[in-house]
């Protein structure tokens, strides 16, 4: 996955890894924290909703398989 310059890793692939590894550290993180304290379901719930809503902000969600599928069919149609 890394894009290597010559012998180097590029700086963006660099910081992408280092964001993965520090999300898979607070993902693991919250998993055992949301095991041991299960009682905590508005504090979960709260979380969940900003991270639903930071993911919304920062990339786009990806169309439906299906959508695109008939969006090309339609195209070709018109097309031809």
């Amino acid at each position: 996955m890394s894009r290597i310059v010559g012998e180097k890793v590029t700086s963006r692939d660099e910081v992408l890894s280092l964001a993965a590894g520090m999300a898979d550290l607070v993902a693991e993180g919250m998993r055992d924290l949301a095991r041991r304290l299960p009682g905590l379901t508005e504090a979960r719930q709260e979380l969940r909703a900003r991270g639903e809503l930071a993911l919304k902000r920062v990339g786009a969600e990806p169309r439906a398989h299906m959508e695109v599928l008939a969006r090309k069919a339609a195209e070709r149609a018109n097309d031809g």
